[in-house]
Parts: structure tokens; sequence; C-alpha cells
């Protein structure tokens, strides 16, 4: 009933969405797109991992290390605190980035079926989405800043959870489905 009433209300919201007039939720979107396309055909096989990995790890260090963000508040006045949050998570992301697509996940996705132009396409717009999502729950704009739809997609509790999960599910159901059996 809940998911019903979800696919309801999604669908109206796509409905009464305006197309025509140039906005941040166009902008939104067509970034979405156009960054999805780009890394799905740009991408390496092994930084396919690394930027999913850098993307928990630097969320989660933004989140969980309050050194960081006293440090940053010392230089940066309070009112600017979710900036202070989208710089820094952005600082650690870059960094990780490098550092375990060069280092530590340098061949971990070589596998068999990780080249599939369907696979890299499906998991860039996965791995684009967290990172939309984790920009925007950052930047935590003003209520009705965007479209209901971008909150749907984008803000709200539900879809913080969701972009966190799917990716990570993505990849075991698709590391399932192309094992080796008998490296099980």
């Amino acid at each position: 009933m809940l998911i019903a009433l979800d696919i309801n209300q999604a669908n109206a919201l796509v409905q009464n969405f305006n197309w025509h007039s140039p906005s941040w939720d166009l902008f939104i979107f067509l970034f979405w797109a156009v960054a999805s396309i780009f890394y799905a055909f740009s991408a390496g096989r092994g930084r396919i991992i690394s930027l999913l990995m850098s993307l928990y790890i630097a969320k989660l260090l933004v989140l969980q290390a309050p050194w960081l963000a006293s440090a940053i508040h010392q230089q940066l006045p309070g009112a600017l605190s979710s900036l202070q949050q989208l710089v820094s998570f952005l600082i650690i992301f870059i960094i990780l980035f490098v550092l375990l697509s060069r280092y530590a996940f340098r061949t971990s996705a070589d596998g068999r079926h990780f080249g599939s132009i369907i696979f890299t396409l499906i998991f860039a717009v996965l791995q684009i989405g967290l990172l939309i999502n984790t920009i925007l729950s950052y930047i935590s704009p003003a209520p009705g800043a965007f479209s209901p739809l971008v909150s749907l997609i984008f803000i709200s509790a539900t879809a913080n959870f969701i972009w966190l999960i799917l990716p990570l599910l993505y990849l075991i159901i698709l590391g399932r489905s192309i094992a080796d059996p008998t490296e099980v």
C-alpha cells in the first residue's frame, strides 16, 4: 500500500514538474544524466569501486569527525556550517579517490563482466545519484527551495537511505550473478 502511494505520488510529481522553465531542479536532473553517461564511458574499470568507497568513507568521516568540524568552524563563521561540511566532504572525497584509485583498488574491479556498458551505465547512474544526494544533504536547502520531485528523489530521509543502499545492493546482486562457483 505504501509503495503504491509513493508510485502514485511520484507520477503526479513528474507530471507537474515544469520542464520548460530553467531552474535548479532541471539543472540537477540534467547534471545527473550527463554526468552518469560521461562517467560510464570515461571511467576505468578499477575506478568504479574506488569512487564508491571514496564517497562512503568521505561521507562517514565528515559526519563522525568532530575535530574536523571544529577546525573548519574556527576558520569560517558558524552560519556557514553546511558549507563547511560540503567543503570538507569534497576535499576528503577527492583525496581518497586519488589515493584509492591509484593504490588500493587499482585492479579490484577488473573482473569478467565489469566492463560491460550496461553494468557501467547503471552503476554510474547510482553513483552520481549518491553524489548528488550527498551534496544536496550538505547544502541543506530551505524547505521549498527545490521542487517536490527533487526533494522526493534526492533530499528526503527515505532518499538518503535509498541512495546509500542502492549502489551496494547493485554490487552484491551483480557479484552473485557473475561469481565463479569454484570461488565460493
